[in-house]
């Protein structure tokens, strides 16, 4: 099915705004700046999107559905588990800027900004609770995901975030900090999963 007119300048908002943010940041890449960006007037942002918050969450929620079309189930043995967090790591790495974009916008007290407690939720739904039945049990519900979001999500996200300027300061090679990380994150992470 070929992509309409519409779709494709929605796509372009979405890819312009992505660089601003990352270039000069969330705050100063106002709809102005995308839509001159862009080549593109500002009613046609407004006709996409109902404002800059609402084009971030497009981002954040396009680079969702990605990752989940693009990383394989994991299977129950490490080996498969070391495969996808290979290419979970791999996918969000070329998405770092606008992690750290989502990360902070999250820290901000003076906005009330739940992006990262939906791509959490997403996240963690799509990895385990469509297959685990929590409707008997809130509290077992509550403890899995505090254990999922403080133990796996947010090491993961802070991983991509620094790990090249961790690699620079510690004199580490790209492909050592990953296995360590892998490693790590296994031990820690993956080896106290809460069933």
């Amino acid at each position: 099915m070929p992509k309409t007119d519409g779709y494709l300048t929605k796509e372009k908002i979405l890819n312009v705004a992505e660089k601003l943010f990352s270039e000069v940041g969330y705050d100063a890449a106002s709809i102005g700046a995308i839509s001159k960006a862009a080549g593109i007037n500002k009613a046609t942002i407004y006709y996409h999107f109902k404002d800059k918050q609402s084009i971030m969450h497009s981002l954040f929620s396009n680079m969702i559905e990605q990752m989940n079309k693009r990383i394989m189930p994991a299977k129950d043995s490490d080996l498969d588990l070391k495969i996808k967090l290979k290419k979970e790591l791999d996918f969000l790495r070329r998405k770092k800027d606008l992690i750290s974009i989502l990360l902070m916008e999250s820290m901000k007290t003076n906005i009330k900004d739940d992006s990262l407690f939906k791509i959490a939720y997403t996240e963690i739904y799509n990895e385990k609770l469509q297959r685990t039945d929590f409707s008997n049990s809130k509290e077992k519900k509550d403890l899995y995901f505090v254990h999922e979001f403080f133990t796996g999500f947010i090491p993961i996200l802070n991983f991509v975030v620094f790990e090249e300027k961790y690699r620079e300061f510690f004199h580490i090679d790209e492909d050592s900090i990953i296995e360590h990380f892998i490693d790590a994150i296994t031990r820690s992470h993956f080896n106290t999963h809460i069933e």
